[in-house]
């Protein structure tokens, strides 16, 4: 798979506001923007990540990254070249991630070992009524559509804002802000991933 960015780019909706997502983004290792939106922030890949590869691959790493409880429910959307991955993150202390990748031609598959995303999830994270999952399902049966056409329309029957971010019209957004890791966290990120292979097996299964 080539690692060009400019088919990677991704918006993850957070449940907490513009001070505690720039703190949470100075922890990790991805620059990205900070942006307000009604109900959610928005956090997006704004560059890569100082650390070694594979966890130079901004996109990736933001999709790979958990989310406190104080920001959670949460669900990102993300494009890895021709994949749409939507993960979600569910309310509750011990909720793991789940995750959803859908593919022009095979439509839906899940990541092995890792819980799977259904539409039910999303609706309840979006904070939708439970009617909207007919709606999702529908979209995610057509293998016939573009990944970028399954985001926005995903975003569009939860009710979601922020579509716009994810065809890269960032920096024009009202309140975007771009926050930078701090050199701390990357060097704290570079010692631990020295020894610890999870991340990096749920890295190469994306």
């Amino acid at each position: 798979m080539p690692r060009g960015s400019a088919r990677r780019s991704g918006v993850l909706l957070l449940h907490g506001d513009i001070k505690t997502a720039s703190a949470w983004v100075r922890q990790g290792i991805v620059p990205s923007y900070v942006v307000p939106l009604a109900g959610w922030t928005a956090v997006v890949p704004g560059g890569p990540s100082p650390a070694s590869s594979p966890y130079d691959d901004a996109v990736r790493v933001l999709l790979a990254r958990r989310v406190p409880t104080r920001m959670r429910a949460a669900i990102g959307f993300f494009r890895l070249d021709d994949r749409a991955v939507i993960v979600v993150h569910p309310r509750g202390w011990r909720a793991l991630p789940r995750w959803l990748v859908w593919e022009r031609g095979d439509g839906v598959s899940s990541l092995p070992g890792l819980p799977a995303a259904r539409p039910s999830d999303m609706a309840m994270a979006a904070g939708v009524v439970p009617e909207s999952v007919r709606a999702l399902r529908e979209i995610l049966t057509d293998r016939s559509t573009l990944a970028d056409d399954v985001l926005a329309d995903l975003m569009g029957a939860l009710a979601l804002p922020g579509e716009r971010l994810l065809s890269g019209q960032v920096k024009d957004a009202e309140g975007a802000a771009l926050v930078e890791p701090t050199t701390k966290a990357v060097e704290r990120f570079s010692r631990v991933t020295k020894e610890d292979r999870e991340i990096r097996t749920e890295l190469e299964q994306l």
